[in-house]
Protein backbone atom coordinates (compact mmCIF):
# COMPACT_ATOMS: atom_id res chain seq x y z
CA UNK A 1 0.00 0.00 0.00
CA UNK A 2 1.12 3.73 -0.97
CA UNK A 3 2.90 5.33 2.24
CA UNK A 4 1.04 8.30 1.92
CA UNK A 5 -2.24 6.23 2.30
CA UNK A 6 -1.16 4.63 4.91
CA UNK A 7 -2.11 7.42 7.23
CA UNK A 8 -5.62 7.26 6.19
CA UNK A 9 -6.52 3.62 6.10
CA UNK A 10 -5.13 3.51 9.85
CA UNK A 11 -7.56 6.75 11.00
CA UNK A 12 -10.23 3.74 10.97
CA UNK A 13 -9.18 1.10 12.86
CA UNK A 14 -10.47 -2.39 10.21
CA UNK A 15 -12.69 -4.99 12.37
CA UNK A 16 -10.37 -7.60 12.67
CA UNK A 17 -10.28 -10.11 10.58
CA UNK A 18 -12.59 -8.54 8.56
CA UNK A 19 -10.61 -8.97 5.33
CA UNK A 20 -11.22 -5.04 4.98
CA UNK A 21 -9.38 -1.66 4.34
CA UNK A 22 -11.00 0.96 5.46
CA UNK A 23 -9.80 4.67 3.98
CA UNK A 24 -11.22 7.77 5.43
CA UNK A 25 -10.73 12.01 5.03
CA UNK A 26 -11.28 14.09 8.02
CA UNK A 27 -11.85 17.12 6.46
CA UNK A 28 -15.29 15.88 4.19
CA UNK A 29 -16.09 12.84 6.91
CA UNK A 30 -16.38 10.86 4.49
CA UNK A 31 -15.23 6.60 4.11
CA UNK A 32 -15.36 3.76 2.66
CA UNK A 33 -13.74 0.12 2.87
CA UNK A 34 -12.45 -2.18 0.43
CA UNK A 35 -10.83 -5.60 0.49
CA UNK A 36 -7.13 -5.13 1.85
CA UNK A 37 -5.96 -6.95 -1.52
CA UNK A 38 -7.04 -4.23 -3.64
CA UNK A 39 -4.09 -1.83 -4.77
CA UNK A 40 -5.32 1.97 -3.62
CA UNK A 41 -3.90 5.19 -6.30
CA UNK A 42 -3.09 8.72 -4.29
CA UNK A 43 -4.36 11.60 -6.01
CA UNK A 44 -0.57 12.67 -6.85
CA UNK A 45 -0.12 9.67 -8.62
CA UNK A 46 -3.80 9.71 -10.75
CA UNK A 47 -2.55 13.64 -11.16
CA UNK A 48 0.16 12.76 -12.73
CA UNK A 49 -0.60 9.69 -14.96
CA UNK A 50 -2.41 10.33 -18.39
CA UNK A 51 -5.16 7.96 -17.56
CA UNK A 52 -8.58 8.74 -19.45
CA UNK A 53 -10.66 6.61 -16.90
CA UNK A 54 -10.63 9.20 -14.57
CA UNK A 55 -10.75 12.77 -16.07
CA UNK A 56 -9.80 15.08 -12.91
CA UNK A 57 -7.29 16.57 -14.50
CA UNK A 58 -9.15 20.17 -14.60
CA UNK A 59 -9.64 20.03 -10.83
CA UNK A 60 -5.93 19.91 -9.96
CA UNK A 61 -6.02 23.21 -8.48
CA UNK A 62 -8.44 22.43 -5.80
CA UNK A 63 -6.91 22.30 -2.99
CA UNK A 64 -10.06 20.72 -1.33
CA UNK A 65 -10.29 17.58 -3.41
CA UNK A 66 -9.91 14.42 -2.03
CA UNK A 67 -9.17 11.23 -4.32
CA UNK A 68 -8.64 7.43 -4.19
CA UNK A 69 -8.48 4.79 -6.63
CA UNK A 70 -8.51 1.06 -6.44
CA UNK A 71 -7.84 -1.79 -8.51
CA UNK A 72 -8.65 -5.20 -7.52
CA UNK A 73 -6.30 -6.61 -10.17
CA UNK A 74 -3.93 -9.54 -9.88
CA UNK A 75 -1.06 -6.55 -11.65
CA UNK A 76 -2.90 -3.50 -10.52
CA UNK A 77 -2.83 -0.29 -12.42
CA UNK A 78 -3.89 2.77 -12.61
CA UNK A 79 -4.81 2.45 -16.25
CA UNK A 80 -7.23 -0.18 -15.43
CA UNK A 81 -9.41 2.19 -13.53
CA UNK A 82 -12.83 1.97 -15.14
CA UNK A 83 -11.34 0.74 -18.61
CA UNK A 84 -13.94 -0.89 -20.20
CA UNK A 85 -12.39 -4.11 -20.86
CA UNK A 86 -11.58 -4.39 -17.22
CA UNK A 87 -11.92 -8.22 -15.73
CA UNK A 88 -11.45 -6.80 -11.86
CA UNK A 89 -13.39 -3.96 -9.87
CA UNK A 90 -11.72 -0.78 -10.64
CA UNK A 91 -12.77 2.60 -9.69
CA UNK A 92 -12.27 5.82 -7.39
CA UNK A 93 -14.15 7.45 -4.55
CA UNK A 94 -13.95 11.64 -5.15
CA UNK A 95 -15.37 14.76 -2.84
CA UNK A 96 -14.70 17.81 -4.70
CA UNK A 97 -15.73 21.37 -4.06
CA UNK A 98 -18.56 23.15 -6.25
CA UNK A 99 -17.35 26.23 -8.26
CA UNK A 100 -19.92 29.22 -7.73
CA UNK A 101 -20.81 29.12 -11.30
CA UNK A 102 -21.76 25.14 -10.80
CA UNK A 103 -23.78 25.90 -7.49
CA UNK A 104 -25.98 28.01 -9.38
CA UNK A 105 -26.99 25.19 -11.73
CA UNK A 106 -26.13 22.08 -10.27
CA UNK A 107 -29.11 19.01 -9.85
CA UNK A 108 -29.68 15.79 -9.78
CA UNK A 109 -28.96 14.98 -13.51
CA UNK A 110 -25.33 17.33 -13.00
CA UNK A 111 -24.45 14.58 -10.63
CA UNK A 112 -25.69 11.43 -12.49
CA UNK A 113 -23.44 12.86 -14.77
CA UNK A 114 -20.99 13.62 -12.68
CA UNK A 115 -18.67 10.15 -13.53
CA UNK A 116 -19.93 9.61 -17.53
CA UNK A 117 -22.12 11.70 -19.99
CA UNK A 118 -25.12 9.04 -18.82
CA UNK A 119 -27.73 10.87 -19.99
CA UNK A 120 -25.80 11.88 -23.76
CA UNK A 121 -25.09 8.49 -23.97
CA UNK A 122 -28.91 7.14 -23.55
CA UNK A 123 -30.16 9.48 -25.16
CA UNK A 124 -28.35 10.19 -28.78
CA UNK A 125 -26.41 6.76 -28.84
CA UNK A 126 -28.53 4.19 -27.43
CA UNK A 127 -25.56 3.06 -25.31
CA UNK A 128 -26.93 2.93 -21.81
CA UNK A 129 -29.01 0.72 -20.00
CA UNK A 130 -30.11 0.76 -16.55
CA UNK A 131 -30.00 -1.77 -14.37
CA UNK A 132 -31.10 -0.22 -10.95
CA UNK A 133 -31.44 2.95 -9.62
CA UNK A 134 -31.53 3.72 -5.66
CA UNK A 135 -32.42 7.48 -4.71
CA UNK A 136 -30.70 8.79 -0.87
CA UNK A 137 -31.44 11.54 1.21
CA UNK A 138 -30.02 12.09 4.58
CA UNK A 139 -31.38 13.55 7.92
CA UNK A 140 -28.28 16.18 7.37
CA UNK A 141 -29.74 17.48 4.30
CA UNK A 142 -27.17 15.55 1.44
CA UNK A 143 -28.86 13.82 -1.20
CA UNK A 144 -28.72 11.64 -4.37
CA UNK A 145 -28.42 8.39 -5.34
CA UNK A 146 -26.89 5.03 -6.42
CA UNK A 147 -27.05 3.75 -9.83
CA UNK A 148 -26.43 0.55 -11.63
CA UNK A 149 -25.44 0.98 -15.12
CA UNK A 150 -24.78 -1.23 -18.03
CA UNK A 151 -22.70 0.77 -21.18
CA UNK A 152 -22.02 -0.55 -24.55
CA UNK A 153 -18.51 0.42 -25.37
CA UNK A 154 -16.89 -1.18 -28.86
CA UNK A 155 -18.14 -4.48 -28.50
CA UNK A 156 -17.75 -4.31 -24.50
CA UNK A 157 -20.46 -3.90 -21.90
CA UNK A 158 -19.29 -2.40 -19.10
CA UNK A 159 -21.14 -1.94 -15.72
CA UNK A 160 -21.14 1.16 -13.74
CA UNK A 161 -22.40 1.47 -10.30
CA UNK A 162 -21.95 4.83 -8.89
CA UNK A 163 -23.12 6.41 -5.72
CA UNK A 164 -23.26 10.23 -6.17
CA UNK A 165 -24.47 13.08 -2.94
CA UNK A 166 -24.58 16.33 -2.88
CA UNK A 167 -24.83 18.60 0.65
CA UNK A 168 -27.84 20.48 1.38
CA UNK A 169 -25.94 24.07 1.03
CA UNK A 170 -24.74 22.71 -2.83
CA UNK A 171 -21.08 22.93 -1.87
CA UNK A 172 -19.65 19.93 -2.19
CA UNK A 173 -19.97 16.77 -4.37
CA UNK A 174 -19.38 13.04 -2.85
CA UNK A 175 -19.39 10.16 -4.94
CA UNK A 176 -17.71 6.77 -5.22
CA UNK A 177 -17.97 4.74 -8.60
CA UNK A 178 -17.25 1.26 -9.43
CA UNK A 179 -17.14 -0.64 -12.51
CA UNK A 180 -15.97 -3.63 -14.86
CA UNK A 181 -17.04 -5.71 -17.94
CA UNK A 182 -20.48 -6.78 -16.74
CA UNK A 183 -19.81 -10.53 -16.34
CA UNK A 184 -16.93 -9.54 -13.81
CA UNK A 185 -19.47 -7.23 -12.46
CA UNK A 186 -21.81 -10.10 -11.63
CA UNK A 187 -19.57 -12.39 -10.64
CA UNK A 188 -18.54 -9.70 -7.69
CA UNK A 189 -21.31 -8.21 -7.04
CA UNK A 190 -21.41 -8.82 -3.64
CA UNK A 191 -18.31 -7.33 -2.98
CA UNK A 192 -19.47 -4.32 -4.62
CA UNK A 193 -22.04 -3.84 -3.07
CA UNK A 194 -20.21 -4.14 0.45
CA UNK A 195 -17.35 -1.16 -0.84
CA UNK A 196 -20.75 0.53 -2.15
CA UNK A 197 -23.05 0.58 1.05
CA UNK A 198 -19.77 1.34 3.20
CA UNK A 199 -19.84 4.68 1.51
CA UNK A 200 -20.43 7.03 4.46
CA UNK A 201 -21.06 10.84 4.95
CA UNK A 202 -20.71 11.63 8.95
CA UNK A 203 -23.67 14.13 9.16
CA UNK A 204 -22.58 17.14 11.79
Amino acid sequence: MKAALLALVLSLPACKGSGYSYISNASTKTYFKVPEEWELFERSEMMSGESPAVSIQSLQGASDLWVVAFDAAPSPDLDNVLATSSQHPTGYALVRPLTEKERDTYSLASLRNEVVPLDRLKQAEGRVEAVSEEEIELESGAHGSRLVNEIKVEGDVFTLDQTGLVDSGTHRVYVLVIGCEAACYEANKAVIDQVADSWTIEES
